[in-house]
């Protein structure tokens, strides 16, 4: 986890939702000089503050930490297990026609 990128991340989103330094550091109950250095790398982010400031920024933790958001992955990972239940239903039901083939062949 690199401090540097987070912060990017923060003043980037920061400046999409056209907040200002003062903006942030009243929701998060710190002065603006407190925030100012949270966003120029005087003050470390991990801490009290990097999960409000995601919660005020909407963004969750993990896409500031990380630069992407998981529950993206987290729906593609769901759509493909559904679908390799619908595959395994599929070979289930060919399998289940195979043996049943069997059976009458031996019968005739």
């Amino acid at each position: 986890m690199n401090n540097e990128e987070i912060r990017k991340r923060i003043l980037a989103r920061r400046k999409e939702q056209q907040l200002s330094q003062a903006d942030l550091a009243d929701r998060l109950s710190i002065s603006q000089t407190a925030y100012y250095k949270i966003e120029k790398g005087s003050t470390h982010l991990i801490s009290d503050h990097l999960p409000k400031i995601a919660s005020i920024l909407d963004l969750p933790e993990e896409e500031l930490v990380l630069g992407y958001d998981l529950s993206r992955y987290t729906e593609i990972l769901h759509e493909k297990d559904r679908r390799i239940a619908e595959l395994e239903a599929i070979i289930a039901d060919k399998n289940k026609i195979i043996e049943l083939q069997a059976e009458l062949l031996k019968k005739i």
